[in-house]
């Protein structure tokens, strides 16, 4: 039975990854929004710079907290390469929640939105007759990170987790909990669930999955957000939830894995439907991507997948842009960076503890920015 294998070694990177976010940037705002601005020498390997020197203009995105930390990285790389090519771009990209990410895109105040969920038949028509593209870019675990005091390792089935979510289990020594972790030796301590309280595409996907994965088991309605009990405490994005946990005895909450990792927390294994428990690793969510079915619009679903070592929370989560852009700059700007991640862009998806696309996936992504035009 798989567990917990590779998730010390992981949380090992959590001074790596708080030395990247340093680096990625500094914030005007002393926000949510950091701002990457070329400079520095550019990379060390020598890319295919071709039309980059002519790019000069800023592009502004946000939404999903999930691909928050993957996208500052690329921005600062991005724009670091087009300074050495001779051009001069910014991008920046602010975590508001996947919801706010499509609120804005159809508001026209963003170029491009993140999002770790399709725009829903109720948000379609403030976008009107515009098409929209979605790019995948990343994929990654949606971690249960965890604070139990003298607990450091922990596997969760769908039916378990489904209990604790929706305030049933109550306290960590429950004989359903024991029943997972026969070896653990559990306390008594109350159960402090933590959820993200804006509208978020993490939300959605955590409860797709106990919908789909713990079947009679799971009574709430899924979506970006979700009716609560009032016995659990809500947080608003990834990061917020990560600091409730880490300062609650008892806590547990969901989150990406870069999030969990950066504040060092312990994070379960999860049951998966041949009855494994499956780390929340870089490798696995590989392994879920790799099997899960592509649409022509390339949304996909990589949850619950039913295949060797895949981790059975794992989140796909994409650009979204106007197929018709107002102005040419801004269209170049978006097709080479959006380029740029689909390439150059995935080496940086394991360090920071997300999976690279499929190479197939990668490559219809890249094959769809064509489609970009003006209008």
């Amino acid at each position: 039975m798989r567990n917990r294998k590779g998730i010390a070694g992981l949380l090992a990177t959590a001074s790596v990854l708080a030395l990247i976010a340093t680096g990625c940037g500094s914030s005007d705002s002393g926000g949510d929004t950091t701002t990457t601005k070329a400079s520095g020498s550019g990379t060390t390997e020598a890319p295919d710079t071709s039309g980059l020197a002519e790019l000069k203009g800023k592009i502004d995105g946000g939404g999903s907290s999930f691909q928050d930390t993957f996208q500052q990285k690329v921005a600062t790389g991005f724009d670091k390469e087009v300074e050495t090519a001779g051009g001069d771009t910014t991008v920046t990209y602010t975590k508001s929640g996947s919801s706010d990410g499509k609120k804005a895109l159809a508001d026209g105040t963003l170029d491009f939105a993140g999002s770790d969920s399709a725009i829903k038949d109720e948000e379609k028509p403030a976008f009107g007759d515009r098409d929209i593209l979605y790019f995948p870019i990343v994929g990654g675990p949606i971690a249960v990170p965890f604070n139990v005091e003298g607990v450091d390792e922990l596997n969760l089935s769908p039916e378990v987790l489904a209990g604790i979510f929706q305030a049933e289990i109550t306290s960590w020594d429950d004989e359903a909990i024991a029943a997972d972790n026969p070896d653990a030796d559990l306390p008594s301590t109350e159960i402090t669930v933590v959820h993200r309280s804006d509208g978020s595409g993490t939300t959605k996907n955590f409860t797709t999955f106990l919908q789909e994965a713990a079947g009679d088991a799971w009574k709430l309605e899924p979506g970006e957000e979700v009716t609560w009990s009032s016995d659990t405490v809500g947080a608003e994005k990834s990061t917020g939830v990560i600091s409730v946990v880490k300062d609650t005895d008892g806590a547990i909450g969901y989150s990406d894995l870069a999030d969990a990792a950066k504040e060092g927390l312990d994070v379960a294994a999860i049951g998966n439907a041949d009855g494994d428990f499956i780390a929340p690793t870089p490798d696995n969510a590989s392994a879920a991507l790799g099997a899960a079915e592509v649409a022509d619009d390339l949304t996909y679903s990589p949850l619950n997948i039913s295949a060797e070592g895949a981790y059975p929370i794992t989140s796909p989560t994409w650009m979204l842009v106007d197929k018709v852009q107002q102005d040419q700059a801004t269209a170049d700007i978006l097709k080479a960076y959006l380029n740029y991640i689909l390439t150059t862009g995935q080496d940086d998806a394991k360090s920071l503890l997300y999976a690279p696309l499929p190479e197939e996936l990668a490559a219809s992504a890249i094959a769809q920015i064509d489609d970009i035009t003006v209008g």
